[in-house]
């Protein structure tokens, strides 16, 4: 089982995409995706595996 980190500033989406670790997307309770990589951020949303999220309405965990 893997442990997952919430990722919640920039700083945190930075990182993940820099060192290209693979992160969680939750929507709604609910995982939907999973080991994929952040392409792109900015205030309002992140593109995870070519699928833009709102970032508001959605959680993002890094896996380690």
């Amino acid at each position: 089982m893997s442990k997952t980190t919430d990722c919640l500033t920039d700083a945190d989406m930075y990182l993940c995409m820099l060192f290209q670790t693979p992160v969680e997307v939750w929507f709604d309770g609910e995982l939907e995706d999973s080991g994929t990589l952040i392409e792109a951020y900015s205030d309002d949303v992140i593109k995870v595996g070519g699928v833009y999220y709102l970032r508001k309405l959605c959680l993002i965990k890094k896996i380690a």
